[in-house]
C-alpha cells in the first residue's frame, strides 16, 4: 500500500516554521508523510535537510525533494504525478502565480493557504 503524502513547496519567501508547523500538523491529523519541495540552491538548504533529518529521527516520515527553479506549475506537475500525494501546502497561493491562468486549478487535491491570513507579512 502507499503511503499518502502532503506536499509543501518552498518558494525563496517562504516562512519555512510557519509552513512547516502547518505541514507537519496536517501529516500527524492525516497520517501522512511529508515531502518538502524546494529549489536547492536555496540559502538555508542545509537548514532544512537537517530540520527533515530531525522530523525522520523522532519517527515522522519526511523526505525533502530537489526542484531546481520551483514554480507552481512544477508542484502542480509533481502532485499529479504522484497518486499518494493528498494535499498540497503552500504559503499565498497568489504569490506563486505568474500572469496567465491560475496553475492550482490542475490539482487534484486539496490546495492549504498556510500563510493566506490578514495579519501575516506578505510573501512577495
Amino acid at each position: 500500500m502507499t503511503q499518502r503524502r502532503v506536499l509543501l513547496a518552498l518558494r525563496q519567501a517562504s516562512q519555512v516554521d510557519r509552513l512547516l508547523s502547518v505541514a507537519t500538523g496536517l501529516c500527524r491529523r492525516m497520517e501522512a508523510e511529508l515531502e518538502v519541495l524546494a529549489d536547492p540552491a536555496r540559502s538555508d538548504w542545509a537548514e532544512l535537510e537537517s530540520r527533515i533529518d530531525s522530523l525522520r529521527q523522532t519517527g515522522s516520515p519526511a523526505r525533502l525533494t530537489p526542484l531546481p527553479g520551483i514554480d507552481a506549475k512544477a508542484v502542480v506537475e509533481h502532485a499529479r504525478g504522484h497518486e499518494c500525494v493528498i494535499s498540497v501546502v503552500v504559503g499565498r497561493p497568489k504569490a506563486w502565480a505568474k500572469e496567465g491562468p491560475d496553475p492550482w486549478g490542475r490539482l487534484d487535491c486539496p490546495l492549504v493557504a498556510a500563510t493566506d491570513h490578514p495579519d501575516w507579512p506578505e510573501e512577495t
